[in-house]
């Protein structure tokens, strides 16, 4: 049984962080800044030395500025406003629990479990939408491109397309956690 709001968004905090929009918390409550500070700088300096970088300049120089190239510096901008206002969730988080304890004492239940199996469905629900996604598009780049392709090209180009849609899918998450929790706020202010 979930006793507490955080406990109950803990599942969707843990999915933010591996995917750099919080910091690393262990146990519950501590959250780790310099590991989770080594984490994204060792995660976005590779993503961005060995695949950002090198497809920028090279549609630069032959195809020019897509839109899509935009993405990858509004996911970093994104990932470095979610690591410095952290602090900031947390803090919204207690003040949302302070309230709800308030509308416990005022006679309203507690439905903390509900709200945690539904953000559960949720990342599964995300989590099959990126498999699916990259299971189309791998699909489509099999069956056009069978007689040429070799196995390991199969390998290397599944990593290519993760990594290329990284990006859009940690926005999604953010997503996520923000509509999670402006969610909470809208029932928090409709039920007073």
């Amino acid at each position: 049984m979930t006793e507490t709001l955080e406990r109950a968004l803990a599942p969707l905090m843990t999915i933010g962080s591996f995917w750099d929009l919080g910091m690393f918390e262990y146990p519950f409550g501590q959250p780790r800044p310099y590991l989770s500070s080594l984490y994204v700088l060792a995660k976005w300096s590779f993503l961005t030395f060995y695949y950002y970088y090198p497809t920028y300049i090279y549609n630069l120089r032959n195809e020019g500025t897509y839109i899509d190239d935009f993405v990858t510096l509004i996911t970093i901008t994104l990932v470095l406003i979610s690591f410095c206002r952290f602090k900031e969730l947390k803090m919204c988080l207690r003040e949302l629990a302070i309230v709800d304890d308030t509308l416990e004492a005022l006679g309203m239940l507690k439905k903390y479990q509900r709200l945690r199996n539904w953000i559960i469905r949720m990342i599964i629900g995300w989590i099959l939408c990126i498999s699916s996604d990259l299971a189309y598009n791998n699909y489509v780049l099999i069956s056009m491109f069978t007689n040429i392709l070799t196995n390991f090209f199969y390998v290397g180009h599944f990593y290519v397309s993760f990594i290329f849609r990284y990006p859009v899918l940690v926005i999604t998450i953010n997503v996520l956690i923000s509509t999670t929790i402006l969610g909470l706020v809208h029932v928090y202010i409709f039920t007073m």
